[in-house]
């Protein structure tokens, strides 16, 4: 198997992953959550009109739509031109981009979400605050052995660094502050998750059991992370030791899309209490 065929079969498995596969995915879990709790008996879940919800659904596919198109071309062009690297420039900087293409309507999606949160919170009229009866150590939302395992990982990472800067192959740029990277990466890994355990309560409705759980959620992701990111840029070294460097883009398609797939696979099997939004009903009527 040639070195373009395989690195062309990656990417493609990138574009279905990524621009359509966990879109689609998306998308039918909001239809179903907005045809399962309607307007008019779940009002609380929506402060923001469910048209405005609707048309910002439709263009972020419609934009990731436009993503995927690039890719297929991108692939088109490959296959005609028969070029060494992607678009007859660089593979590795071209799959980059690409992701960050890909990735841009979650980023929106994340604003987006703020907004929501942001207004909902003003339209919540509790007004007696509740002590949270949630964990607040922090190894409560992780289990320790993935805690360990995200520990081990870049303490691996530091010592290969270190060897490799004592037996530098060619092109090995950085020594040392190669740790610095990782590190700062791990850093913002880690305030995520920090303010995912002790940050502001977001969702007003939101019981203590599903912002737990969130909050656990959030903290294994941002562990994984840390692991999958410092495991990819070790295999990159190691490839590299041994004048394997062809094989660093597909390992690059490869990890974006794993990091991908956790990431929305973790959205997708959210079990939140829906009820909290339901509208109260008394003798009388709605109130």
């Amino acid at each position: 198997m040639s070195a373009n065929f395989l690195l062309y079969a990656v990417f493609a498995s990138q574009i279905f992953v990524i621009s359509y596969l966990l879109p689609t995915k998306l998308h039918n879990r909001a239809k179903n959550i907005m045809a399962k709790y309607p307007v008019d008996e779940y009002a609380k879940l929506y402060p923001i009109s469910v048209e405005e919800i609707k048309r910002k659904i439709c263009n972020l596919v419609l934009f990731g739509q436009i993503v995927l198109g690039i890719g297929v071309g991108i692939i088109v062009h490959g296959l005609y031109s028969q070029s060494a690297e992607m678009l007859g420039w660089d593979s590795q900087s071209v799959i980059m981009i690409y992701y960050i293409l890909q990735i841009a309507p979650l980023v929106m999606l994340a604003m987006f979400s703020e907004r929501y949160f942001k207004k909902m919170r003003a339209l919540n009229s509790e007004t007696v605050r509740r002590a949270s009866l949630s964990p607040r150590k922090f190894a409560n939302y992780a289990p320790m052995w993935l805690i360990a395992c995200a520990a081990a990982v870049y303490l691996f990472y530091i010592g290969l660094v270190a060897y490799v800067a004592q037996n530098p192959f060619d092109g090995f740029a950085g020594g040392l502050t190669n740790i610095l990277g990782v590190t700062g990466l791990n850093v913002f890994f880690g305030f995520v998750a920090y303010r995912a355990v002790y940050g502001v309560k977001k969702d007003p409705h939101q019981t203590d059991e599903d912002r737990f759980k969130q909050a656990s959620r959030v903290v294994k992701l941002m562990l994984f992370g840390s692991i999958a990111a410092t495991v990819n840029i070790s295999i990159h070294f190691v490839l590299s030791a041994m004048d394997l460097r062809y094989l660093n883009d597909v390992v690059s398609s490869v990890y974006f899309q794993g990091l991908m797939l956790v990431v929305v696979l973790a959205v997708l099997n959210d079990d939140s209490n829906f009820e909290v939004y339901k509208n109260q009903t008394t003798n009388e009527g709605v109130i």
